[in-house]
């Protein structure tokens, strides 16, 4: 079983930023798919840079607004806030403190499956290093009809390794498929929370409105 390709941060940037001209969601299944390698911890953490980056072109963007502009919504945003029920604030706290223990869930989820990314490498190591020992025994049998016998043993030893191994490697990658699924999950859930967040910010545009 071969490593992982790894993948850096340019290539991620062209394939969200490719993503996006195709008007499809940039999200890191998406990311892997689009550049067929790498691991979902690398993949996180280029998408991470990525996302700051577009905040912080879109605050460029957004200082290019003359400051008599920006005083002047200021002001009428201080004056709708203070106006606004408590009951649209109640749940502005509710909605961002949900969003808030959603990621946190989420990087934990996360965390996850950086350990187990890392311990599925660590095995693909070692039955990377058990085969080719299997290998080197394969060769010296045809070498050494007199060893037969001691190196058919150490042959079977090592078979039995490789077994053990590849069935612990299959339970780590179980175990990995199930975290990465509750990580989509989590941010699914994360992602509803924050299109709640949106709408609950409309509605109250909307109320202040009417006000």
């Amino acid at each position: 079983m071969g490593r992982r390709g790894s993948i850096t941060e340019e290539q991620v940037f062209e394939a969200a930023d490719a993503l996006v001209a195709q008007g499809r969601e940039v999200t890191p299944t998406a990311l892997l798919n689009a550049l067929g390698s790498g691991s979902f911890t690398t993949i996180y953490k280029h998408l991470s840079e990525w996302e700051k980056s577009r905040t912080s072109a879109g605050a460029e963007r957004s200082a290019a607004i003359p400051d008599a502009v920006l005083s002047a919504f200021g002001a009428a945003w201080r004056a709708a806030s203070a106006e606004a029920s408590k009951e649209v604030v109640l749940v502005r706290e509710q909605a961002a403190e949900e969003i808030k223990t959603a990621k946190a869930q989420f990087q934990e989820a996360l965390q996850t499956i950086e350990r187990l990314e890392s311990e599925s490498e660590a095995d693909s190591t070692r039955i990377e290093t058990l085969s080719a020992k299997v290998t080197e025994l394969q060769e010296s049998l045809h070498k050494s009809e007199n060893e037969k016998t001691a190196l058919n043993a150490t042959l079977e030893q090592l078979q039995r390794q490789v077994k053990a191994q590849a069935e612990e490697l299959e339970r780590v990658r179980k175990e990995k498929e199930e975290s990465i699924k509750e990580a989509a999950e989590l941010r699914g859930r994360s992602d509803t929370l924050q299109t709640q967040n949106k709408e609950l910010l409309s509605r109250f545009d909307q109320t202040r409105r009417r006000e």
